[in-house]
């Protein structure tokens, strides 16, 4: 049976402007949209006739639509909030340094598995990630996916092409405005991951 590869084109959205430098997780906040360089260089890189997908919150789709303003077709795109960033409860919108070492240690005992108060485990969000993935390569399966999304979010789908389990996800930085290249080779009814890149600045894509 021939090959199908599935590609997934993963684009961390722009730098914030979060001069009090909260933790902002699931919370929507501006982007900083200035730097039409990288934007370009991204569009440059990106692959025509894809699937483009950004979740709601302003700096995932504000990029989105930056980015894709240098396209030369016109771009449609579709919304997952099931992509978003990891949600951090009651601490969003806190700085870490006001919050409590002593509501802080418990998380950070096991930063994979335990959750802030009301929000989400690393492990968490994983599962939802993969679950979106999953759903993707089915309804898309053979074709470019462009998607704009989040840290956490991107950092999960690494650790599920690796199979390595989530914590591996967090041992890779994600920087604003980087690409990542994560492809679905199916063959058989069995898929392949294969990581082609992580973290690539704007004008190394």
């Amino acid at each position: 049976m021939t090959a199908i590869t599935t590609r997934f084109w993963w684009i961390r959205h722009a730098p914030v402007i979060n001069p009090d430098r909260i933790l902002y997780g699931q919370q929507d906040i501006a982007p900083d949209l200035t730097d039409d360089g990288a934007f370009k260089s991204l569009a440059r890189n990106l692959p025509d006739n894809a699937v483009w997908i950004s979740t709601s919150l302003s700096r995932a789709h504000k990029t989105a639509e930056k980015i894709a303003q240098h396209k030369s077709a016109k771009i449609d795109i579709n919304h997952h909030d099931t992509l978003r960033e990891q949600y951090f409860g009651d601490w969003e919108g806190q700085r870490w340094d006001d919050i409590p070492q002593e509501e802080q240690a418990p998380y950070w005992s096991d930063a994979v598995n335990n959750h802030p108060p009301n929000g989400e485990s690393f492990s968490d969000i994983t599962n939802r990630v993969s679950d979106t993935i999953t759903d993707l390569l089915e309804s898309h399966r053979g074709r470019d996916i462009v998607t704009i999304t989040h840290a956490g979010s991107i950092r999960a789908a690494i650790a599920m092409a690796a199979q390595s389990g989530p914590r591996a996800g967090l041992s890779f930085h994600v920087a604003p405005l980087s690409l990542t290249r994560i492809d679905a080779i199916e063959r058989d009814n069995d898929v392949w991951w294969r990581i082609e890149s992580v973290n690539k600045a704007p004008n190394d894509a």
